[in-house]
Protein backbone atom coordinates (compact mmCIF):
# COMPACT_ATOMS: atom_id res chain seq x y z
CA UNK A 1 0.00 0.00 0.00
CA UNK A 2 1.32 3.42 -0.97
CA UNK A 3 1.65 5.93 1.85
CA UNK A 4 -0.60 8.96 1.76
CA UNK A 5 1.45 12.05 0.95
CA UNK A 6 0.02 15.54 1.16
CA UNK A 7 1.68 18.26 -0.94
CA UNK A 8 1.33 21.81 0.38
CA UNK A 9 2.50 24.17 -2.39
CA UNK A 10 3.06 27.81 -1.50
CA UNK A 11 3.33 30.75 -3.93
CA UNK A 12 4.19 34.40 -3.46
CA UNK A 13 4.78 36.02 -0.09
CA UNK A 14 4.48 34.31 3.29
CA UNK A 15 3.99 37.01 5.90
CA UNK A 16 1.58 38.16 8.58
CA UNK A 17 -1.20 38.52 6.01
CA UNK A 18 -0.90 34.98 4.63
CA UNK A 19 0.66 32.87 7.37
CA UNK A 20 -2.63 31.76 8.93
CA UNK A 21 -3.62 30.08 5.67
CA UNK A 22 -0.25 28.28 5.58
CA UNK A 23 -0.61 27.20 9.21
CA UNK A 24 -4.07 25.85 8.50
CA UNK A 25 -2.93 23.89 5.45
CA UNK A 26 0.06 22.42 7.29
CA UNK A 27 -1.97 21.52 10.37
CA UNK A 28 -4.63 19.82 8.27
CA UNK A 29 -2.06 17.95 6.18
CA UNK A 30 -0.11 16.78 9.24
CA UNK A 31 -3.33 15.57 10.83
CA UNK A 32 -4.48 13.43 7.93
CA UNK A 33 -1.43 12.27 5.99
CA UNK A 34 1.38 9.82 6.50
CA UNK A 35 3.85 12.25 4.93
CA UNK A 36 3.77 15.99 4.25
CA UNK A 37 5.76 17.79 1.55
CA UNK A 38 5.97 21.61 1.76
CA UNK A 39 6.84 23.00 -1.67
CA UNK A 40 8.44 26.44 -1.34
CA UNK A 41 9.87 26.74 -4.87
CA UNK A 42 7.57 29.63 -5.78
CA UNK A 43 7.86 31.63 -2.56
CA UNK A 44 9.19 35.12 -3.29
CA UNK A 45 9.38 36.32 0.33
CA UNK A 46 9.07 34.85 3.80
CA UNK A 47 9.18 36.75 7.07
CA UNK A 48 9.60 35.47 10.62
CA UNK A 49 5.92 34.51 10.77
CA UNK A 50 6.45 32.12 7.86
CA UNK A 51 9.60 30.71 9.42
CA UNK A 52 7.71 30.16 12.67
CA UNK A 53 4.98 28.26 10.80
CA UNK A 54 7.59 25.96 9.22
CA UNK A 55 9.25 25.40 12.60
CA UNK A 56 5.87 24.59 14.19
CA UNK A 57 5.10 22.09 11.42
CA UNK A 58 8.51 20.46 11.88
CA UNK A 59 7.89 20.15 15.63
CA UNK A 60 4.42 18.63 15.13
CA UNK A 61 5.79 16.18 12.56
CA UNK A 62 8.62 15.15 14.88
CA UNK A 63 6.21 14.61 17.79
CA UNK A 64 3.78 12.59 15.69
CA UNK A 65 6.34 10.69 13.64
CA UNK A 66 4.95 12.06 10.37
CA UNK A 67 7.74 12.65 7.84
CA UNK A 68 7.95 16.34 6.85
CA UNK A 69 9.92 17.28 3.75
CA UNK A 70 10.59 20.79 2.43
CA UNK A 71 11.20 21.49 -1.25
CA UNK A 72 13.90 24.15 -1.34
CA UNK A 73 12.78 27.76 -1.70
CA UNK A 74 14.60 30.20 -3.98
CA UNK A 75 18.02 31.16 -2.59
CA UNK A 76 16.90 34.53 -1.20
CA UNK A 77 14.30 32.76 0.96
CA UNK A 78 16.29 29.63 1.74
CA UNK A 79 19.17 31.73 3.05
CA UNK A 80 16.94 32.55 6.05
CA UNK A 81 16.61 28.83 6.80
CA UNK A 82 20.40 28.54 6.76
CA UNK A 83 20.92 31.64 8.92
CA UNK A 84 18.74 30.36 11.77
CA UNK A 85 19.93 26.75 11.50
CA UNK A 86 16.58 25.47 10.25
CA UNK A 87 18.12 23.72 7.25
CA UNK A 88 19.91 21.37 9.64
CA UNK A 89 16.62 20.34 11.28
CA UNK A 90 14.64 19.82 8.09
CA UNK A 91 14.72 17.28 5.31
CA UNK A 92 15.26 19.57 2.31
CA UNK A 93 15.09 18.40 -1.30
CA UNK A 94 15.33 20.25 -4.61
CA UNK A 95 12.39 18.54 -6.30
CA UNK A 96 9.07 17.18 -4.96
CA UNK A 97 9.73 13.89 -6.76
CA UNK A 98 12.75 13.39 -4.48
CA UNK A 99 10.57 13.65 -1.40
Amino acid sequence: MEESTQLVAVRGEVDLATVDALRGELSSALGRSEKVVLDLREVSFMDTQGLAAVIEAEQVSAASGTPFVVVRAPETVHRLFDMIGLSDRLTVVDDPAAA
